[in-house]
């Protein structure tokens, strides 16, 4: 009869160990709040991001921390009272960047301490990205989007399933502008317990997959050129954890999905330097003949660069050429026109203008 009770206990205990769980807005960050991550070594990772369904136990102990960085959440008041005049007094958010390195330097204006704003919204529950800030060309310039981007719909339980648009345009002084467009799609795909450097012991989690489509067109007032963005992000969330236990970023090209980035909840490590979060390195590649090629053109590649994809834009953002590891294209085929010319390698991404 002990036996029985014991195994009767042990199945209980074991049932709440893995249970699922739901998220709620009261998961999300809040002002105040100082989430410091680890920013992970992405080579020799042995998971797998298709790792989805019920009942999972993904373990994440192995991922070795590179640098840390920290989000800081400040009202846009805190941050400068105009942008709450702009954005919404009651919207918070943290710095992105110190600065956006302008598409590796076609952009020649200063555009400095970019801001993310957030809002928890009802009717529906939601968390929005509601606005963006920065100083550019040494002016405060807050923006709202005029199509919210929608994070996340609550409650966040395995299966569900949202998609959403999202817009946001901001002027760039004597030149033009940047105009973002696109939409995310959210689906639940997974839920179980998660074990990090930092949650030694397992803890319940849901896994979040979230696909952005969109289009950043940039105007540079010779040329307004739109850039295809795709990208997907893996967020493991935990309850009454403010920062997802881990954050996994890929690119997509085709159907292939590359990991850029994976960041992990994390407390302070002694032996590892805290840096800014910066994204992507930006920086703008030398091509030849320049300004205008007539059929081969010339480009000059890092020289560390082993693996790497060329792409070339039309200003309509189609892409209409791509190739690997390539230091001579031919452009033969090309019409007459200006086009943008993209190398990159995971998350260090250059730019060049090219005139045929």
């Amino acid at each position: 009869m002990k036996k029985i009770l014991f195994s009767v206990l042990t199945i209980a205990l074991s049932q709440i160990a893995l249970a699922q769980i739901t998220i709620t807005a009261s998961d999300m960050p809040v002002s105040g709040d100082t989430l410091r991550y680890s920013n992970a070594v992405t080579l020799g990772s042995t998971f797998s991001v298709a790792d989805s369904g019920a009942s999972k136990v993904w373990d994440f102990s192995a991922l070795t921390p590179l640098t840390q960085s920290v989000d800081t959440y400040k009202t846009a008041f805190a941050v400068n009272p105009t942008y709450a005049i702009t954005i919404a007094p009651t919207a918070y958010g943290y710095k992105v960047s110190d600065s956006f390195p302008g598409l590796g330097g076609l952009i020649p204006i200063s555009i400095k301490n970019l801001y993310t704003f957030f809002s928890k919204k009802t009717t529906p529950a939601r968390y929005v990205a509601e606005g963006f800030a920065a100083i550019i060309g040494g002016i405060p310039t807050p923006v709202t989007y005029s199509n919210e981007d929608e994070w996340y719909y609550f409650p966040l339980s395995y299966g569900r399933v949202d998609s959403s648009t999202y817009a946001l345009s901001f002027a760039l002084p004597t030149l033009g502008g940047i105009d973002q467009t696109g939409y995310r799609k959210t689906k639940v795909d997974g839920w179980g317990t998660i074990t990090t450097p930092y949650f030694k012991t397992p803890v319940n989690c849901i896994r979040v997959r979230s696909e952005v489509n969109g289009v950043d067109s940039v105007d540079i007032t010779i040329s307004k050129f739109g850039l295809p963005r795709r990208t997907v992000e893996y967020k493991y969330l935990v309850n009454g954890e403010h920062y997802p236990a881990v954050w996994i970023t890929a690119s997509i090209i085709g159907s292939t999905e590359t990991i850029t980035s994976i960041r992990f909840r994390d407390s302070v490590r002694v032996n590892t330097a805290t840096i800014p979060s910066t994204g992507n390195s930006f920086f703008k590649v030398k091509t030849y003949p320049n300004p205008v090629v007539n059929n081969v053109l010339n480009i000059e590649v890092p020289n560390n660069w082993k693996d790497f994809e060329i792409h070339i834009f039309d200003v309509l953002g189609k892409n209409i050429y791509q190739s690997k590891n390539e230091h001579q294209i031919n452009l033969s085929e090309l019409s007459s026109g200006k086009y943008l010319l993209q190398l990159t390698k995971g998350n260090e991404i250059g730019y060049s203008l090219i005139e045929k």
